[in-house]
């Protein structure tokens, strides 16, 4: 195959990443598939000795990188609001965002016969997510729903309910969360957390 096949496939592929780092949802995802393909217009630029391409992209991979630190390293102000599972404004969120929810936890439904604990989820005064959860007989908390919209999908908002929060938990005398593994995706982010798998399902305990 020759040079120029060679720099035609990374220019192909530069734009693939591109063109796919545009359709994210997660503006982390979106950062990281961005630089990457800036970076590879910036080498497929080198390559051609087009100047231009070169400085534009290799600005916009130093850009993403100095807004993915901050992503990563700066302090979010977070805070939970108890909410009921009655409440009209919750009922209003699971509903406009049903559709995805069904996507990371597909067995999702309240029942008349549980009391549920909700909790709507702020970050930096802007409303992130839902999370809501019962308890079982022993000192055990199961996840029904924890949903945060794709701007925040990072790991701040479960590291806050589940470890920074705790205390919301363990003051109920609950020791342990536990959760139906719902989406991959899910389970990768609850393992990512701290919870491990046992008897098909992630638990993870509380530290009081």
């Amino acid at each position: 195959m020759s040079e120029i096949d060679w720099l035609e496939m990374l220019g192909y592929f530069a734009t693939l990443l591109t063109a796919v780092s545009l359709s994210m949802s997660s503006l982390v995802r979106l950062r990281w598939f961005n630089m990457f393909g800036s970076f590879c217009f910036g080498t497929y630029g080198l390559l051609l000795g087009a100047l231009p391409v070169v400085l534009l992209n290799y600005y916009l991979v130093a850009m993403n990188m100095f807004y993915l630190w901050k992503m990563y390293n700066e302090k979010s102000h977070f805070r939970v609001l108890p909410a009921s599972v009655s409440d009209q404004y919750l009922n209003e969120f699971i509903n406009l965002h049903k559709s995805e929810i069904k996507e990371f936890f597909p067995p999702f439904s309240l029942r008349d016969d549980r009391e549920y604990t909700a909790l709507m989820i702020h970050r930096d005064l802007s409303l992130a997510g839902v999370f809501i959860c019962h308890r079982n007989e022993d000192n055990t908390m199961e996840v029904d729903l924890d949903f945060v919209l794709p701007p925040y999908r990072d790991l701040k908002p479960g590291q806050f309910v589940f470890c920074e929060n705790s205390k919301f938990f363990t003051e109920q005398g609950v020791s342990k969360i536990v959760s139906a593994e719902g989406s991959e995706d899910h389970a990768t982010y609850l393992a990512k957390i701290g919870f491990s798998r046992t008897n098909g399902r992630l638990e993870m305990a509380l530290q009081g």
